[in-house]
């Protein structure tokens, strides 16, 4: 079956994002204390390696292919305007500063800076456009190898230090005791984002636009290859990927067991083992997004679980407003002016609460879909990027 309406593939996207929203809902959660080594149970343990392997970088990497392929299609709009498309922008950077106030692992900001230079990138050929992506994709790990660790010593190796980590946090810090004006002045400092920071890193704003730049690229090229491939092929396609990076993460796993690799704390491997380990997990990295990706395609194109791909797809059409209500459901749990639980649950207990915040999210996110024809958030975007109220029905 070649898909070639346009519903069918924002149907597509939908799903994407709902996806994407549960694997960044998965890492966000681990925020909260639950990433230090303290947690030894064997349970917790497990849940730690399959967030770090299947979810870790991977999902902000789908989202932001996704950023870029719907960037591209708006850029083809005929309503498109580059004054438009600045302002959209803009008042994703306000609604950033102020999430960022609340959670420091905010995304709006970091997407709002770097879809400026998309503006610009956008109009590179397809060879330059290649040519930024790979330059891009490479300041990590030669960052990395230049640029040495972040320089902390998070999180600890030691048990003994990560329990005592926890008990400082849980004792003195201000999203463990603090007021909700404590937690506004303890963010303060993250705004605006820098997306130059940390450049040696997974996580850093130059490899978020790697990814824009790949969205846009493969919507160019990749996606009407994409509708001609048939089901067994879109199946061997994803069974490839899902293989080949699992196999890779084992490596980079096997890396920070045997030879002090760590691709987000202190290394204490040669520069050369580093390098090595940084590769590896970029490898990993674009495997695992593209395996979650064609997946997903996959899903879409048959008719299994539709109920569930229902929901889901009605979460990735309000998945800005989804975004941001997670942020108020972990934060009044997890922060002092709250329930105060952050630093006390482990990865299981925090996986646990996830996704029960998700499957909640997808009924109240369906209820809404049938009613509204925008998201809360979404109609607050439209508007103001507009300058104009719109009909959120």
């Amino acid at each position: 079956m070649v898909v070639t309406d346009a519903k069918e593939r924002i149907a597509f996207f939908d799903v994407l994002r709902g996806v994407a929203l549960f694997g960044i809902l998965i890492v966000n959660v681990f925020s909260f204390g639950a990433d230090a080594t303290a947690w030894t149970d064997p349970l917790d343990r497990t849940v730690w390696t399959l967030k770090h392997t299947l979810f870790e970088s991977k999902f902000w990497a789908l989202y932001s292919l996704l950023f870029g392929m719907g960037f591209y299609l708006q850029s083809l709009s005929p309503s498109y305007t580059v004054g438009r498309a600045v302002r959209r922008l803009l008042v994703l950077m306000v609604l950033g500063c102020l999430h960022g106030l609340l959670f420091e692992g905010d995304i709006l900001m970091l997407y709002a800076e770097l879809g400026l230079l998309l503006l610009v990138l956008n109009r590179l050929p397809n060879y330059w456009l290649v040519c930024a992506g790979v330059v891009l994709s490479l300041s990590f790990p030669l960052g990395h190898l230049f640029g040495g660790d972040r320089g902390d010593e998070w999180p600890p190796e030691d048990r003994d230090e990560a329990i005592e980590w926890l008990e400082d946090d849980l004792a003195h810090s201000p999203l463990s005791i603090g007021y909700f004006a404590d937690v506004l002045d303890y963010h303060r400092e993250n705004i605006p984002e820098l997306f130059w920071a940390d450049w040696q890193y997974p996580d850093s704003g130059l490899l978020v636009l790697a990814f824009f730049l790949c969205g846009v690229y493969f919507m160019r090229v990749g996606w009407s290859r994409l509708q001609t491939l048939s089901m067994p092929s879109c199946f061997r396609l994803a069974a490839s990927c899902w293989l080949a990076g699992l196999l890779l993460m084992g490596v980079e796993r096997y890396l920070a067991a045997t030879m002090g690799y760590q691709v987000f704390g202190k290394s204490t491997a040669s520069a050369l083992w580093v390098l090595f380990g940084d590769m590896v997990y970029l490898g990993a990295t674009l495997l695992l997004t593209g395996a979650w990706f064609v997946s997903v395609w996959c899903w879409t194109r048959s008719d299994r679980f539709i109920a569930l791909r229902t929901r889901v797809a009605s979460a990735g059409r309000v998945s800005l407003s989804a975004y941001l209500s997670q942020t108020l459901i972990f934060t009044t749990v997890f922060y002092g002016y709250g329930l105060g639980k952050a630093f006390q649950w482990g990865p299981f207990a925090v996986c646990s609460f996830a996704v029960m915040v998700y499957l909640a999210q997808l009924v109240v996110c369906h209820w809404w879909c049938q009613r509204f024809r925008l998201g809360p958030m979404e109609w607050l975007w439209r508007s103001l990027t507009n300058l104009r109220w719109e009909s959120i029905r």
